[in-house]
């Protein structure tokens, strides 16, 4: 009985050892588990904070977007009535492209028919200065047949008063306005 006893006794020691060794080991493992535990607890935080800024960085950025969606939709529109305006402007560009060479149609048309009166005026000027040449010429004609008539005359009366007679029916006949005053 002794010896088991003793036994009893060792087998008591190598638990109270087992025990303390396994009461140091717990106290080690509960100080592993709160050091674990302030470490879990300042990742925590710190993972917190980090998805805090997270969501700062998050709701600054939906701000922007939504103001950049805004300044997109502002541009889309103004896209809108510019391109508008453009084809509105290239279809007036278009309609004074055709005017312009519709006037430039009209244009030639005149010139043609300037070009056409300009050559009738200096016909019709040639015609002129030659009806001038004639009508001076025919003016100097009748000069000259005035004159020798009035030769004629002069020399008819000198030849007498016989003659004299004669001369007058002459001269009616050359002067028949005069012929009427006497009548």
């Amino acid at each position: 009985m002794l010896e088991q006893l003793q036994r009893l006794q060792t087998h008591i020691g190598v638990l109270k050892t087992r025990i303390e060794n396994a009461e140091k080991e717990n106290a080690s493992l509960l100080k592993e588990k709160d050091n674990s535990e302030e470490q879990a607890h300042s990742q925590i935080s710190h993972k917190n904070s980090i998805i805090t800024q997270k969501q700062d960085e998050i709701e600054s950025l939906t701000d922007q977007l939504s103001q950049l969606q805004g300044q997109f939709k502002q541009l889309d529109s103004d896209s809108t009535a510019l391109a508008e305006r453009y084809s509105r402007l290239e279809k007036s560009c278009t309609d004074l492209k055709n005017r312009f060479q519709e006037i430039l149609a009209e244009r030639n048309e005149l010139r043609i028919a300037k070009e056409k009166m300009a050559n009738e005026q200096r016909h019709h000027l040639q015609d002129i200065k030659n009806l001038k040449d004639e009508r001076e010429r025919l003016i100097q004609k009748n000069e000259q047949a005035k004159a020798k008539v009035e030769a004629i005359i002069q020399r008819l009366s000198i030849l007498g008063t016989e003659q004299d007679h004669h001369a007058q029916e002459i001269q009616q006949l050359a002067h028949p306005s005069e012929a009427n005053e006497e009548v």
